[in-house]
């Protein structure tokens, strides 16, 4: 009996902790933008993301690598795959609802991502408990692409 009683009393205080964690980051973290253009700019860093991902999977990092160089949208040409970091990021605004309501289609599907301790690698990202914070990476032989740029000052 006392053992579930503190069982319980953790439980309690981890969703409370994340509770009070969540409603710090919404009023702190980057929210996203819909430009109009098909991309989504995060007001906090600046990035802005292709909204829609690559039509085709790659299988290699050279491929997925140009499509993002050469990718002439919205007005501009300075796209490129983007960082773990960029990622996780971007990925935190959604699991904190600080998206402004937006979403990207298939958000959760494997993309081509630098930076990573395997180099640059299509995966999948996944929080799977917030009130630990434990973030799970799946690595994918072919993924899309869904492109970022860094507005020029």
């Amino acid at each position: 009996m006392f053992k579930r009683m503190i069982i319980f009393g953790n439980a309690v205080v981890c969703v409370l902790l994340v509770g009070l964690f969540t409603t710090a980051m919404a009023t702190d973290s980057a929210k996203l933008v819909d430009l109009g253009n098909g991309i989504y700019q995060e007001t906090k860093s600046g990035l802005m993301w292709q909204v829609e991902k690559s039509g085709k999977l790659f299988t290699n990092e050279k491929e997925a690598g140009q499509y993002a160089a050469t990718l002439n949208f919205g007005g501009y040409t300075d796209w490129r795959l983007p960082t773990l970091a960029e990622r996780w990021d971007l990925l935190q605004i959604f699991m904190y609802k600080n998206n402004s309501g937006l979403e990207f289609p298939r958000a959760d599907s494997k993309y081509w991502t630098t930076e990573t301790d395997k180099g640059t690698r299509p995966l999948v990202l996944g929080i799977t408990c917030m009130c630990r914070g434990d973030k799970e990476i799946e690595y994918k032989t072919e993924g899309y692409v869904r492109a970022v740029r860094k507005p020029t000052p």
